[in-house]
């Protein structure tokens, strides 16, 4: 059975090892400059600030975390900072339920619309987004991340660079 819930400190080792799990597919050079502990302190301190700014919910099944969204509150707007469910329970509604979680914090929070940036060779997560009723904004942006060793710049490694289109959704019923 899968619950959906408000994530709690407790939660920010499954969230980082997912995180970090699925990054070494889905964004291997960013992945690979991750500090594990690092990664799990950030989602501490995410989940922990609880206020107006934003908001962590996870799916468990059978107890085990399967999936985490993350949403930033910014005036009307509810960014959606985070969306990742484990590779073999994928196509089964977790992404869906996460989705809808956030989209009614959001709506709660008193934001109208939705938005988030996807990387543009993503095209099974622009699929599943559009199946939700997303659609492309026509922004875009080229996002450059400096490669560090240990939390420390490595000056000697290429510079990572995502391209990313902005997909937005209304929250008005």
């Amino acid at each position: 059975m899968d619950t959906v819930r408000l994530a709690n400190a407790t939660d920010a080792r499954a969230i980082s090892t997912l995180q970090m799990s699925n990054w070494q597919v889905s964004h291997p050079e960013l992945a690979q400059s991750l500090v594990t502990k690092d990664v799990e302190a950030a989602w501490v301190q995410a989940i922990t600030i609880h206020s107006d700014i934003g908001r962590v919910v996870v799916c468990e099944r059978d107890g085990i975390l399967v999936g985490v969204a993350a949403i930033e509150f910014s005036g009307e707007v509810g960014q959606v900072s985070l969306l990742e469910v484990a590779p073999q329970v994928r196509r089964q509604l977790i992404g869906s339920r996460l989705l809808n979680a956030v989209a009614d914090i959001a709506y709660q929070s008193g934001c109208q619309h939705m938005s988030l940036w996807l990387n543009t060779e993503q095209s099974v997560g622009q699929q599943f987004f559009e199946s939700m009723g997303w659609a492309r904004s026509g922004a875009t942006r080229t996002v450059i991340t400096e490669p560090t060793v240990n939390g420390v710049s490595d000056a000697g490694q290429p510079e990572i660079t995502e391209h990313q289109c902005e997909l937005t959704t209304s929250l008005a019923s």
